[in-house]
């Protein structure tokens, strides 16, 4: 009796070890994670684990819960280490990201040598977006986008984000998502390009950044994924028919890839084939996309040392060296256009066709460049602006008494509609008018001079195709005679 009794107690730490589960493992079939059901199982590993550590990073427009996970726990970190951002479902309806996340965290949780992480600091946002994952819908609790907003940064979710990163500022981030397949159905093809794995395109980010995170990391992914037996592939935009044009992800801040990026940072987004729909297969599509994430802290760990001195070096360099002009408007011109062979799937008997696209543009154009101010001027900021401000960590200063100052104004004539990108953006017409300015207490000053430069810029500018004028929540600041934000320019 004695002796089953000492058995029992020796062996019940590894029987409450071995009842925690995956969420997706307890499920026939496995149909998805919920947002408690999430919670939950993270409260519990992390509370079992001395490896890992949670927190709430702020909760959704309907007051769910966002966990934030670090790997190892933040009194552990190492300040020569790379710190690794991962983040996944902003889209509702793309699940298998967070599943992915959670069953690294689990092998992590199960077998802390699992994996050689050893140089780096990780940072796991499974669900960003836990509204729309309730009811399996893209955008969120208030019918937002979430991965249109990184400039705006109007949503919870978003900001949340945004907060983590300025807490933590890392070398690295990962954005994962899902993409479908439909797109040349009609031709008699199916788009299975497996896991797209894609980097920092804003043309206004350094190229020593650009050129390491699709080198060095993206390419390297990439191939280590498919010597593992998963398709891998650079990441395709592909709308319409085989001879349309064809590119890579988008220029623009408003993601959470060029949002990040374009704050100096090794910016990735994953996508991940959904073939069927929210719950179908997604145990497989969530294996395939841990084993692309694996791979992809992998070349972290591998190259934590060079990544950290690259970003830290472009990010001291950034404040104290300002650019002198900074772009502002670019497109996937015909410039660069040229074949691209893929493989693609028949439709009719589901065999691998090599295809040639006619029209594949690698490289954006820069279309319009303008000079860096010192300065913005806002003269009675609404708390629309201010708020903004806040949640991107600008640094911004109000004048305690009325000051004259020699500025340029953008006097608006009209509006011109740019058609970039497949989509029109709406940005005034008119010409910069210089001119010397009373400007009355209460007004702000958002500097330049710093290494927010690029990002500032891009979003102040009145004709900026990246730009506060063609989200509806800020269209007013091209109604009236003026665009109200001034550039305050040097008088020496």
């Amino acid at each position: 009796m004695k002796r089953t009794t000492a058995i029992l107690i020796f062996l019940s730490p590894v029987l409450l070890f071995a009842q925690i589960r995956l969420p997706l493992e307890k499920q026939t079939p496995p149909i998805g994670t919920s947002n408690a059901e999430m919670v939950e199982y993270l409260g519990k590993i992390t509370a079992a684990s001395d490896v890992l550590e949670m927190e709430i990073a702020g909760k959704s427009h309907q007051q769910r819960e966002i966990p934030v996970v670090f790997s190892p726990p933040r009194k552990q970190w190492k300040s020569e280490n790379t710190t690794v951002m991962i983040f996944a479902q902003q889209h509702g309806n793309e699940p298998s990201g967070k599943e992915a996340l959670l069953m690294i965290l689990h092998e992590i949780y199960l077998n802390p040598k699992h994996y050689d992480f050893s140089k780096l600091n990780l940072i796991f946002v499974p669900m960003v977006n836990p509204d729309g994952n309730e009811v399996n819908r893209r955008r969120n609790g208030n019918r937002y986008d979430l991965n249109r907003n990184h400039v705006i940064l109007t949503e919870p979710e978003t900001r949340a984000l945004h907060k983590i990163f300025h807490k933590y500022l890392p070398q690295v981030t990962l954005d994962v998502h899902e993409y479908g397949f439909r797109t040349w159905l009609k031709e008699g093809y199916i788009k299975d390009f497996g896991e797209q794995l894609d980097c920092i395109t804003n043309p206004a980010i350094p190229e020593t950044l650009k050129n390491f995170a699709l080198n060095e990391i993206l390419q390297p992914t990439i191939q280590s994924t498919r010597d593992r037996g998963v398709r891998a592939n650079r990441y395709l935009i592909t709308k319409g028919g085989l001879n349309d044009f064809v590119r890579h992800s988008t220029t623009d801040i408003n993601d959470g890839r060029n949002g990040f990026g374009i704050q100096l940072t090794l910016s990735f987004i994953l996508e991940g084939l959904n073939p069927l729909g929210k719950s179908e297969q997604i145990w497989q599509r969530a294996k395939y996309q841990q084993t692309l994430i694996e791979n992809f802290i992998s070349q972290c760990q591998e190259k934590s040392a060079q990544i950290k001195k690259l970003v830290d070096e472009i990010r001291r360099n950034a404040k104290k060296e300002y650019p002198d002009s900074v772009v502002i408007v670019a497109d996937y011109t015909k410039k660069y256009s040229h074949p691209l062979e893929v493989s693609l799937k028949k439709t009719s008997d589901f065999r691998e066709e090599k295809v040639v696209l006619p029209d594949y543009r690698p490289e954006p154009e820069k279309l319009l460049t303008v000079s860096r101010p010192n300065a913005y001027i806002i003269i009675n900021p609404t708390q629309q602006i201010i708020e903004l401000l806040d949640s991107h960590n600008f640094p911004f200063a109000k004048f305690d008494k009325k000051e004259k100052m020699v500025v340029e104004i953008f006097r608006i004539t009209g509006t011109d509609t740019l058609h970039y990108e497949s989509r029109d953006t709406i940005i005034p017409a008119g010409k910069f008018i210089r001119t010397q300015k009373e400007i009355p207490a209460g007004s702000i000053r958002i500097p330049t001079t710093n290494e927010r430069a690029i990002q500032i810029v891009q979003i102040f500018e009145p004709q900026s195709f990246y730009g506060l004028s063609h989200y509806p929540e800020y269209r007013y600041l091209i109604k009236g005679k003026e665009f109200p934000i001034f550039r305050e320019i040097s008088q020496n």
